[in-house]
């Protein structure tokens, strides 16, 4: 067991979640289309221009993120997952198209760049529906590449052992590990958590520990790893049962994986079996507390280090 505490959700690309990574990403693009100067903002000043993409891509994040929110748990235990974030990022782009046709229309005359003769722009001039199109067949694509740029670490992702196999193969040979959710899965387990158990890597078995919400994606810990699949903590929830509670928004913990309960002022906090800490959020303090009562799992420290927020 790894003796440093881990911090869940700091996942992508080894820095930050999701959401956060979002934004990282919108102000790298910002800056590369303020160096680069496309022929949509050719001739705008530094200012104008920073504006120009700053709404732009702030837009074009919104009509993701609406589309993620929307599609994507109807989508992604129907299809494949690469199908289902494709299907999503089409939908943010046909989101996109009637904003940034608004947009256009509303957008400071200072901002108005000259348009070509080509039949695109002829095309966009005939009226509304057309602009919209028009919007679609320019700036789908740019959405498309955001869009496959936030997404890059679930593609690249692989499961996390907590002990890598050794030279001779699979370390866990010499010490058996005893997955207590596998003998449990055939008395009690019904078919929506057997579909949710299948999702994990079968490295990593099926003792699940906690799980992390990071938009539309899961973090899931096991006693072997951690892995990211995609999908929404409702259901994860609703899957695991009685085994465990929702402790933050953000996070599920198994009860049986609760080595303690640390009280750090107003900030309380789950330490794992696997030193991973989970923050309980205010208003699940009472459950929490309800399951321990004054038991000794609930210890008060002073001047500790504080986990996710």
């Amino acid at each position: 067991m790894n003796r440093n505490t881990v911090i869940s959700n700091g996942t992508v690309f080894g820095l930050w979640p999701m959401g956060r990574s979002m934004v990282f990403i919108g102000a790298v693009l910002v800056a590369i289309l303020i160096l680069v100067e496309p022929e949509a903002s050719h001739g705008l000043g530094l200012l104008d221009r920073t504006l120009f993409w700053v709404t732009n891509v702030v837009l074009a994040l919104g009509a993701l993120y609406a589309a993620s929110w929307l599609l994507m748990p109807r989508l992604v235990h129907r299809m494949p997952p690469w199908l289902a974030l494709l299907l999503v990022g089409v939908a943010g782009a046909v989101l996109m198209a009637p904003l940034g046709y608004l947009f256009e229309l509303v957008q400071p005359d200072s901002w108005a760049v000259t348009e070509g003769g080509g039949w695109l722009d002829d095309f966009e001039r005939s009226g509304a529906w057309q602009g919209i199109v028009a919007e679609f067949l320019q700036a789908g694509p740019q959405v498309m590449v955001i869009w496959l740029a936030i997404n890059l670490p679930f593609f690249t992702a692989r499961p996390t052992l907590n002990h890598p196999p050794g030279p001779g193969g699979d370390g866990h040979r010499r010490q058996p590990v005893v997955d207590v959710d596998k003998e449990e899965a055939g008395r009690y387990a019904d078919d929506v958590r057997n579909q949710f158990l299948g999702e994990i890597p079968e490295s990593l078995g099926t003792n699940v520990l906690a799980i992390s919400s990071d938009l539309h994606y899961l973090h899931v810990y096991t006693d072997l790893g951690r892995c990211m699949i995609l999908g929404s903590l409702q259901r994860a929830e609703d899957a695991m049962g009685d085994r465990g509670i929702r402790v933050h928004r953000a996070h599920w913990v198994a009860r049986r994986a609760i080595v303690k309960i640390v009280k750090d002022g107003q900030q309380w906090s789950c330490l794992l079996t696997n030193d991973l800490k989970i923050p309980i959020s205010r208003r699940k303090k009472s459950v929490v507390a309800g399951w321990f009562g004054q038991s000794t799992k609930i210890v008060r420290v002073k001047g500790s280090k504080r986990g996710v927020g």
